[in-house]
């Protein structure tokens, strides 16, 4: 994508970013936490499940 995303912060700083460079960003940092997330909960000893989002997403 090419367009452009601005936005302000809560401290009044102004962006502009790549929309495109932003949702890759945003997709890899939830994936970086839910790995975090899991690692944790099996390390207690309790079974997380599957986590793959495609065997979680039901067939159409």
């Amino acid at each position: 994508m090419e367009d452009n995303l601005s936005y302000t912060d809560t401290k009044g700083n102004s962006y502009q970013k790549n929309f495109g460079q932003l949702i890759h960003h945003f997709f890899n940092h939830q994936t970086h936490h839910r790995g975090q997330a899991s690692t944790l909960i099996s390390q207690q000893g309790l079974d997380v499940g599957v986590t793959d989002l495609l065997e979680i997403l039901p067939e159409q």
